[in-house]
C-alpha cells in the first residue's frame, strides 16, 4: 500500500513495515514478527528487488523478529537503535515495562541474533534524518524521509482513531516518552507512520 509518493507499506505484518528507496538504495524499515519476515522475504522476492539497508526503530520482537530470516535471504546492512545493539545480536534481553503483558512477551519470545548491527547514529544515507525518540524503548529510535516529509517513528506514538497516543502499557519511561512525542509533533515531517495503525497527517 503507497503511503506517501516514495513510501510503501508491507501488507500483512503484525506491526507495520515500510519500504522506500533513498540515496540510490532501498530501504526496509523494521522487520515484523518471525512470522511477518517470511511476508516481508516473498513481498522482495515477488519485486524482483531486496533491501539493501534495514533500518529498525526498537527493539520489540514485533519488529525485530523477522531480522534473522531476512538478514539471511538479502545480506543488508542493519542498523539499530544505539543502546539497543546488543539485543539483536543476542548479548543483552529486552528491559520490559512494568505491565504483565510486556512482561510476558519478553519472557516467551525470543529473538535470533544477528551478527552484522550497526548502530543507528553511524547511519549516513542522503535524505534520511536520524531522531532519537527514547522512551518507548531504552534507545527508540525515529527516521525522517525529507524527500516525502515522512517520519518512521515505530512504537515512539501510535495513530490510535485519529489521534496519536503513547502506548502506555508496553513503553518502559513515560516522561521520556511523552517528551519524544511532543519532538516528534514539533518536527518539520509532516506525514507520521508508525508501527502500529494508519499514516498520520499533521494538520496545517
Amino acid at each position: 500500500m503507497k503511503v506517501s509518493p516514495s513510501v510503501e507499506r508491507i501488507d500483512g505484518t503484525m506491526a507495520n513495515a515500510y519500504t522506500f528507496s533513498a540515496d540510490g538504495k532501498i530501504i526496509l524499515v523494521d522487520a515484523g514478527t518471525k512470522g511477518s519476515g517470511k511476508k516481508i522475504i516473498s513481498f522482495f522476492k515477488q519485486k524482483g528487488s531486496k533491501p539493501d539497508i534495514v533500518l529498525i526503530t526498537h527493539y520489540h520482537p514485533d519488529h525485530i523478529g523477522g531480522l534473522k530470516e531476512i538478514s539471511d535471504a538479502f545480506s543488508p546492512m542493519i542498523y539499530m537503535p544505539d543502546r539497543e545493539v546488543d539485543v539483536a545480536t543476542g548479548k543483552a534481553r529486552i528491559k520490559p515495562a512494568s505491565s504483565f503483558m510486556s512482561k510476558f512477551v519478553a519472557k516467551i519470545m525470543r529473538i535470533d541474533p544477528v551478527t552484522a548491527v550497526e548502530p543507528a547514529s553511524s547511519l549516513s544515507l542522503d535524505g534520511v534524518e536520524v531522531i532519537e525518540t527514547p522512551g518507548h524503548t531504552p534507545g527508540s529510535t525515529s527516521y525522517f524521509l525529507k524527500e516525502d516529509g515522512v517520519i518512521f517513528v515505530g512504537d515512539a506514538v501510535v495513530n490510535s482513531h485519529g489521534s496519536l497516543k503513547i502506548n502506555k502499557g508496553f513503553t518502559l519511561d513515560i516522561d521520556r516518552a511523552e517528551q519524544s512525542k511532543q519532538l516528534i509533533l514539533d518536527h518539520e515531517g509532516s506525514i507520521i507512520l508508525s508501527g502500529h495503525g494508519e499514516p498520520f497527517k499533521k494538520k496545517g
